[in-house]
Order: structure tokens, then C-alpha cells, then sequence
């Protein structure tokens, strides 16, 4: 098998495809942040928000990609399409029950981060349509993550495309009043993000439908079939529990910058959005670990595996390192970008630039865990980032920020920090190879 080249197929996709979501979601931030600081700081808590109600997601479709790259690598693309099946009806079913009891209680769950009146009244406006997305973006991410599992990342890259465009075509019309639409504000934005969703899960239904991707489901064979269903949950639960505490500690973290003020707030979105565009490189090279682990080891080739992953590893350690020198000297060009107040520019250039040097652990951690994701090994990186977040992150952001007197720049110093804990946990379980003799069906 030719590795890097097979990686490097899987990985530009991707890679681009998180391009265009970081710029959709980054111009979207641009378009909020000419509505002022508190809008900005309202959408980007919302956004958190999201994440969190994302894990019933990553549960599904984290268990749906190892399990279909598994499929793929045995050549069984019946089963890889079943695991679709279950993965679309339970996932799908449990998103649309939910959101109307999400949707009623927005404006509570905003509260438990305690920021600023307006930005909780703007914030709640901007959750409560937003969080319809949940079901229709479960559709779409599930469909992604199985192709991607068997090898195709361009299909998923055309249609996020669409949907990506059409997001930031509608909230360019519905927040600034455009085509005789009234002025929408936070709340144009967030109709503008359900309406892409919905837009993206009609166009996979129709390929599903017309038989026009590399898996196939059929209406007619199918019925709930709770044992795959266990499976696919089996791997997916620690992932989801990860991406869990993974969002309660950033939901900690988060009310330890609001402490700091509005204008922290404001510029810790801003560093995360222009940060995330270093961000994608890792990501991308993730989905083709994640893939290439999968199908070698149901092609019963583990050294094959432990390859791809290794290489994946440092393909994206090359290349994350080159984006964030780039981000650290022109740190204070992009964030003038996104608001006009010098104070809040300040302090999203402290915070870039002291993450640029976590970029190489960073690469470390997403392609590794990537990879361990693909045999079904989720256990892992979910310890990984519960020892980074509540061992590290939050206690030093508290020391650093309020005990020695630092400030947000503490807390900023202590996310730099985790990201090399987190690193760390999981290459070493991925050198152990434990994960080779991993059984998921």
C-alpha cells in the first residue's frame, strides 16, 4: 500500500472541506461582529452550546465510521451499509425528539455562563432557532463520516460545500435585511444555518435514494436492528462522552473568561476562529487515520495501520507548524478583520500567538487520536482529554488567572499547556498497539 500517497488523497478533502467550514463559520463571525461585541460574545457562547448537545452526534457517527472503514477493509459493503442504516434511523430519531425540549430551554442553559445581561439576551435569541439545526446537521454529519469511513472525502467536501455557501449567503440576507428581507440581526444568522442543513440533508437523501454513493441503504430491507445499533454505540459512547467533558470543561473555562469581561469574551472567539484555520490540517489527516486504521485492520493488516497513522502524524505536524507561524506574525492584520475596538484586537492577538506554540502537539493529538478512533479505540482519547482539561486546563487557568494575577493570559498559557497532556496519553497507547487486536463486530 502506498501510505503517504493514499493519505494524502484521503487528507486534501478533508482538509479543504474544514477550510471552507472555518471560513463560513469565520465570515458569519464577521458579519455578527459588526453588530457589536456583545453579539459577537452572544453568538460564540451559543455556538459552545451547540457543541454540547453534539455529543448524542459524535456518538452515532464516531462508532458509524470505524465500523464502516472496518467493513470496507473486509471488502463487505452490505454491512457497511446496514451500519448507515441503524446510524441514520436511531441518531436521526433521537435528534427530532430532542430539540423541541432544547429549543424551550435555550435561554435557561445560556445562564450557567453567567456573562453580561445582553450578551444572554442576544444569545438566547440567536439558541433558540439555531438548535433546530440539531437533527438536520446529524443527517448530513452521519452520511459525511460513513463515506469518509469508506474512503470517499469528496463527496462529503462537495455537499459541505453547498451547504457552507448557502449558509453564509442566507445570513448575509437575514442578518442585514437584504432582497426586501427586515434586518434579522443574531437571529438571521441562525435561520440561515438551519436553512443550509436542511438544504444539505435533502441533497444526501436524494444521492441515498438514487443509489449514487459508494454505500448504499435500502428502505425496503431495512429494520431497526438493535444489536448493530449496540455496536455502533459501543465505540461511539466514549467518543461522545469525550466530546462531553470536552465541552463542559471548555463550558468551565469559559465562565473563567467571562469573569475577565465582555471584551475577553469577544476575543477568545476571535482567537479560537482564526486559531481553528491551523486547526485544519490535523483535522484532515485525522479522517484519513481514522480511515486507513479501519480498512487495514479489517484487511487484517495491523503494521499497515500503525503505518498510516504514524505518517499521518507527521504530515500534519509539517504543516500545522507552517500555518501557525504564518497566524503568529500576521495575528494582528486577521483580528482587525473581525471587530474595529483596539482593546478587544489586543487580547485575541495574546491569544494566538500563544497557542502557535502548541500547534505541534496539537497535530500530535488530533491524527493520533484520529487513528485510534479507527480501530475502535475511543476509550483513549477520552482519558486523554479528561487528564488534559481537569487536570491541567482548568486548575492552572484558575492558578494562573486569579492566584498569580495573570489574567485571561493565564488562562490562555494553561490551554497552550493541556494540549501537550493530551498529546502525550494518546501516543503512547497508539505505540503500546493494544488497539490492534480490538473486536468490533
Amino acid at each position: 500500500m502506498h501510505t503517504r500517497r493514499d493519505i494524502l488523497g484521503l487528507a486534501w478533502p478533508a482538509v479543504l472541506d474544514n477550510l471552507l467550514h472555518t471560513l463560513t463559520v469565520t465570515v458569519d463571525m464577521i458579519m455578527v461582529g459588526r453588530l457589536g461585541a456583545s453579539s459577537l460574545a452572544a453568538v460564540g457562547l451559543g455556538g459552545q452550546v451547540i457543541f454540547i448537545f453534539q455529543s448524542v452526534m459524535i456518538a452515532v457517527t464516531a462508532g458509524t465510521v470505524a465500523l464502516v472503514a472496518r467493513s470496507i477493509g473486509e471488502k463487505d459493503t452490505v454491512k457497511a451499509g446496514k451500519v448507515l442504516e441503524q446510524s441514520l434511523f436511531f441518531g436521526a430519531l433521537a435528534t427530532f425528539l430532542g430539540t423541541p425540549i432544547l429549543s424551550f430551554f435555550s435561554g435557561d442553559i445560556l445562564r450557567i455562563y453567567q456573562a453580561e445581561e445582553d450578551v444572554l439576551s442576544i444569545g438566547s435569541q440567536y439558541l433558540g432557532i439555531a438548535i433546530l439545526s440539531l437533527a438536520f446537521m446529524f443527517i448530513c454529519l452521519a452520511n459525511a463520516q460513513a463515506l469518509r469511513g469508506a474512503g470517499d472525502t469528496r463527496t462529503p467536501l462537495g455537499i459541505s460545500s453547498l451547504i457552507n455557501g448557502t449558509n453564509v449567503a442566507l445570513n448575509y440576507i437575514f442578518i442585514f435585511g437584504k432582497l426586501g428581507f427586515a434586518p434579522m440581526g443574531v437571529r438571521g444568522a441562525a435561520l440561515g444555518t438551519v436553512l443550509a442543513f436542511i438544504l444539505g440533508s435533502i441533497v444526501y437523501a436524494v444521492l441515498l435514494w438514487r443509489r449514487k454513493l459508494k454505500i448504499h441503504v435500502s428502505l425496503k430491507e431495512f429494520f431497526p436492528d438493535v444489536s448493530l445499533f449496540r455496536k455502533i454505540l459501543n465505540i461511539g459512547t466514549p467518543a461522545a462522552l469525550e466530546q462531553f467533558v470536552i465541552q463542559l470543561g471548555f463550558l468551565a473555562f469559559t465562565v473563567i473568561i467571562t469573569s475577565f469581561g465582555t471584551d475577553s469574551i469577544a476575543a477568545h472567539q476571535i482567537g479560537l476562529r482564526i486559531q481553528s484555520f491551523s486547526f485544519m490540517p490535523g483535522l484532515g489527516f485525522a479522517v484519513a487515520a481514522t480511515a486507513l486504521v479501519g480498512q487495514n485492520l479489517g484487511a487484517k493488516k495491523p503494521e499497515e495501520a500503525e503505518k498510516s497513522g504514524w505518517e499521518a502524524c507527521r504530515l500534519a505536524i509539517l504543516l500545522m507548524v507552517g500555518v501557525g507561524v504564518f497566524i503568529f506574525i500576521f495575528a494582528a492584520d486577521i483580528a482587525e478583520v473581525f471587530v474595529s475596538e483596539q482593546s478587544v484586537i489586543d487580547k485575541a492577538v495574546i491569544s494566538i500567538r500563544i497557542l502557535a506554540f502548541a500547534e505541534p502537539a496539537i497535530a500530535v493529538h488530533f491524527t493520533i487520536a484520529g487513528a485510534l478512533r479507527g480501530a475502535g479505540d475511543t476509550k483513549w482519547p477520552l482519558y486523554a482529554s479528561t487528564a488534559g482539561l481537569y487536570g491541567f486546563r482548568l486548575p492552572l487557568a484558575y492558578f494562573l488567572g486569579y492566584t498569580v494575577g495573570a489574567g485571561v493570559v493565564g488562562a490562555w498559557i494553561a490551554m497552550g499547556i493541556e494540549y501537550f497532556v493530551r498529546s502525550f496519553f494518546v501516543s503512547l497507547r497508539f505505540k503500546r498497539g493494544e488497539w490492534k487486536t480490538l473486536e468490533v463486530f
